[in-house]
């Protein structure tokens, strides 16, 4: 089993670096690195890798397969409210692409979620604060992608140290993001979703020969606890379908990576084909993983400190006979693959903002300045690999606090949804309007943020779960409630201006 899982894991190494290697050899300079121009290395090529991309940005080891089946032993079939809301998340922002497309096709260059907003509200403030804030969500989402990879590697591997592990995929995540930038991942996105697809085929394929091989059907389905495949309620069910609700309907539009692959796209009908294909693909791999993690106690009873995917694996390992061999080695090779992919996408999010919204705006050197520098190029992968290390520290931190994987899911994303108020009416508001409320609009991010993480931070320390799920939902009302009374505010200073 060590050995299997070991070379599946120096594979997908293999080829990730190859693909770093191979773009990075042809980079010239920061717009081959970050989609900041047209008809550069860093792009999306067509709407299949668009598609493919996206639904990979919404899959990773972390956030959905270790959170599946962790949380199914709690919520069961109601897992499938993550796989509707995840494909309704998409729809919305399918339903605003060309809206996007528009409104970012007026500027000189492809600007970046946080650029886009303050350049609409008129306020660097804005700017400022909201690239400042995803910067954080994304250093922690990197962070809880690779210390959850090390968790599964010491479950299948006992007495590999965490702390080894956790340097390996850092270095090897950073390095290929680092050299190859958007473009590699993009590239190693399609990979992770070939590498998805062979582990959908491979786990469901053990399941079928573990149950003929135990007993069949009956005797297997009568392991499975009471209220796992039934629509009962349970405890905290309500806060659950309430906070995943917020994370996933509103969330991909004001996502930074979203935005990323929309700017690097170089035809609209790249971003509405693709987004289409998402929806529905988007479906079908969050549905079967939720089966998967529904119907995986046939095999593995709950235990509160190991996660029943690295039972289900280790079940799969101490199996004899080449086809449990081969097994082993997709579905390992799918659960990295996940990782690696999801861990580059947070990489280059975060890069990106910190360089473009940050750094570069503190220097005051103009885009057009800044394309051909090699400088620039160093500058941002330093960026990039500082926030790598950042991000794995602060994860480290909040580990030994008793955060679980659950809690860092609702924690992360629902501090992020703070932006989403503000692109929904940069999107269909005017700048006049807008710039009349941009302090309000830097404040509903700031509270947004802070609300949501403080929520998640409360409940987790009083050991409050239904405070946990529902710190999407805080961040959101007050988010949306500050900017909303900004604009009751501007119109009522206007009528007693013109009274």
């Amino acid at each position: 089993m060590t050995a299997i899982v070991i070379s599946a894991l120096l594979f997908a190494f293999v080829i990730y670096m190859a693909v770093g290697l191979l773009l990075g050899s042809r980079t010239r300079g920061i717009a081959d690195l970050l989609p900041l121009k047209l008809s550069r290395q860093a792009r999306v090529a067509n709407a299949r890798e668009f598609s493919a991309s996206t639904v990979a940005t919404t899959i990773s080891l972390a956030t959905v397969v270790m959170a599946f089946f962790e949380l199914a032993a709690r919520f069961g079939v109601w897992l499938f409210w993550t796989v509707v809301t995840t494909s309704m998340g998409l729809l919305v922002v399918r339903l605003f692409a060309k809206r996007i497309w528009r409104r970012i096709s007026d500027y000189d260059h492809r600007p970046t979620l946080h650029e886009f907003l303050g350049t609409e509200f008129g306020s660097e403030l804005l700017s400022y604060v909201g690239a400042i804030c995803a910067s954080l969500g994304f250093l922690f989402a990197f962070a809880v992608e690779l210390t959850v990879g090390s968790r599964f590697f010491a479950g299948l591997v006992p007495g590999a140290p965490a702390w080894a592990v956790v340097v390996v995929l850092s270095v090897v995540a950073f390095v290929y993001t680092a050299l190859g930038g958007f473009r590699a991942v993009i590239i190693t996105d399609r990979i992770q979703m070939i590498s998805i697809w062979l582990l959908l085929l491979a786990l469901p394929a053990f399941y079928l020969y573990y149950v003929l091989a135990h007993g069949g059907w009956g005797e297997n389905l009568a392991k499975i606890p009471s209220g796992i495949l039934d629509f009962s309620y349970r405890e905290g069910l309500g806060a659950f379908l309430l906070g995943i609700f917020v994370i996933n309907v509103p969330a991909f539009i004001s996502d930074m990576s979203i935005w990323q692959r929309i700017a690097g796209a170089q035809k609209d009908q790249t971003v509405t084909g693709g987004l289409f294909r998402s929806v529905l693909t988007s479906a079908a791999t969050w549905g079967l993983f939720a089966l998967l993690a529904c119907f995986a106690f046939m095999m593995v009873k709950a235990d509160g400190d190991i996660s029943p995917l690295i039972l289900v694996v280790n079940v799969i390992g101490s199996t004899k006979g080449a086809l449990a061999g081969f097994i082993l080695f997709f579905v390992t090779l799918g659960l990295y693959g996940a990782m690696l992919s999801t861990a580059s996408t947070q990489l280059i999010a975060v890069s990106h903002t910190l360089y473009e919204d940050v750094f570069s705006r503190l220097r005051k050197r103009a885009l057009d300045d800044r394309l051909g520098s090699n400088k620039e190029l160093r500058i941002s992968r330093v960026i990039l690999i500082a926030a790598a290390g950042i991000s794995t520290i602060l994860v480290q931190l909040l580990s030994l606090a008793g955060f679980s994987i659950a809690d860092l899911v609702f924690a992360i994303y629902g501090a992020q949804l703070g932006l989403c108020p503000l692109v929904i009416a940069g999107l269909l508001l005017g700048r006049e309007r807008l710039s009349r409320v941009s302090n309000w609009a830097a404040a509903a991010v700031g509270a947004g943020f802070i609300t949501g993480w403080g929520t998640a931070i409360y409940g987790r320390f009083t050991g409050n779960t239904r405070l946990v799920f529902l710190a999407p939902v805080c961040s959101l009302i007050i988010s949306a409630a500050i900017l909303c009374t900004g604009f009751v505010a501007e119109k009522m200073t206007n009528s007693q201006v013109r009274t």
